[in-house]
């Protein structure tokens, strides 16, 4: 897979990729921003994975079902 897009929330917490596979079929992934106890792990950011899609013809449709779903996305 390969990103082609990312898109971070106002508040920096989350983070949207789009994916396209060698096929030519599109994916977003989902992470939020999960920070260590530790300042010194602070930055950068701790991505990790929230949510996985299903495939899409087109990397439109991978974006418009991401922010059909989550509302930090359409603040974006």
């Amino acid at each position: 897979m390969e990103t082609i897009k990312k898109i971070i929330s106002k508040d920096g917490k989350h983070r949207l990729e789009i994916d396209v596979n060698p096929d030519g079929l599109y994916r977003y992934v989902t992470s939020d921003d999960r920070y260590r106890n530790d300042p010194k792990f602070q930055s950068p950011p701790e991505w990790t994975i929230d949510a996985f899609s299903g495939l899409y013809e087109s990397a439109k449709a991978a974006e418009a079902d991401a922010r059909a779903e989550f509302a930090w996305l359409r603040e974006c």
